[in-house]
């Protein structure tokens, strides 16, 4: 009897197990999107889920970059910058894990040049020079002036001493092609009176698709660019003095001096629109002075890469201007970085030269040309 009432016990404690084993199994997941390889562009929502069966909970978690950005079912990614990222669900209990990765590429943003796209010149974004023999001259050395770079190469701005920059764009994106890309208009003197104020390029991608030049900047790195005698991350700061005379200055060589006020008491040199009216600081690459002082005073130039310099590596006695090949871009640590396109463009006098009665080395600068649209 015994024998014959073990056995039903024991088939049904069987049955018993089984069912509360299935009952424990991992669910089933399911991912609203399967590709995961995708491209969505910068500021545009892609919404991303997992379904999971028969109405499990799981504890969940999104990965973006291996920083956690949700707990939920789903995730709506927004991307607000190019780039690529990675994105991983994770879905776990006490039975199990899954987990699912996306590779998403967030493409620079391109403003694709039309049919009447203009080589030139169409929005100047900003124009901060350092202090300068030409600063404060409505002629050729203030804001309005500025603007008038644009379409055109028949004005001129100076930038003044070393740092003193403008930012500017053309009404599409440049294209990094075969060759040069950019041609930049300076006003260097011929080689019977060397005389040109070498500046230096800078070029940005709009990243964030937000129209403005706030991304990251890459130099195109001209001929002096590894040579022992180019400083980097040279910084200057001028002090307003207030007054028409020199503007004194230090910088983070352990170095101090003036830009010496030639004008005779005629005006402030420090740009006096600057939003600091106190002190002004720049930061960049410093190239090596080429001034000679030994019979005409002349500031000779460099080979290649520079603008507002009368140089022999890009033929400006043919062409006027100085060239520039997108591809010479490189990053802050000097790593080479690969452009297929560019929004903005930024130049800045790369001497601390002061040339006696001359007056300090400042870049001018006339206008600039996308040379892929003839």
């Amino acid at each position: 009897m015994k024998k014959y009432l073990f056995l039903p016990l024991l088939l049904v404690t069987l049955l018993f197990s089984c069912s509360k084993k299935e009952q424990e199994l991992f669910p089933d997941l399911t991912m609203e999107v399967t590709d995961k390889a995708l491209t969505v562009a910068v500021n545009t929502e892609k919404k991303f889920a997992v379904n999971i069966a028969n109405g499990k909970t799981l504890n969940n978690e999104w990965t973006l970059n291996n920083v956690s950005v949700s707990k939920e079912t789903s995730y709506t990614f927004k991307p607000t910058l190019a780039g690529d990222y990675t994105l991983v669900y994770k879905g776990s209990n006490d039975l199990g894990s899954f987990s699912y990765t996306y590779q998403i590429n967030v493409p620079v943003p391109v403003n694709e040049p039309g049919a009447n796209s203009s080589k030139y010149i169409s929005r100047v974004f900003e124009y901060l020079p350092a202090p300068g023999q030409h600063i404060n001259q409505a002629a050729v050395g203030s804001p309005e002036q500025a603007q008038k770079l644009i379409g055109g190469t028949s004005n001129s701005v100076s930038l003044g001493g070393f740092g003193g920059y403008i930012i500017f764009g053309f009404d599409h994106s440049v294209k990094n092609q075969e060759g040069y890309d950019l041609g930049i208009y300076g006003n260097p003197f011929t080689p019977s009176f060397h005389f040109s104020e070498p500046g230096i390029v800078m070029v940005s991608q709009d990243k964030n698709g937000n129209g403005l030049p706030d991304d990251e900047w890459y130099e195109l790195a001209g001929s002096e660019y590894s040579k022992a005698t180019t400083i980097k991350n040279y910084e200057i700061t001028y002090t307003n003095p207030k007054a028409a005379t020199n503007v004194t200055w230090t910088d983070n060589q352990g170095k101090s001096g003036e830009v010496i006020n030639i004008s005779r008491g005629a005006r402030n040199y420090y740009p006096l629109f600057a939003a600091n009216q106190d002190k002004i600081t720049f930061k960049g690459t410093l190239l090596p002075s080429t001034l000679s002082t030994s019979g005409l005073v002349t500031n000779a130039p460099f080979e290649w890469g520079y603008t507002d310099s009368y140089s022999t590596g890009d033929d400006y006695a043919t062409k006027q201007y100085n060239s520039f090949d997108i591809s010479w871009a490189v990053d802050k640590d000097g790593k080479k970085v690969t452009l297929k396109t560019v929004d903005f463009v930024k130049v800045y006098t790369a001497q601390n030269v002061n040339a006696g009665i001359l007056g300090e080395i400042s870049t001018d600068i006339k206008g600039a040309i996308d040379l892929n649209i003839k």
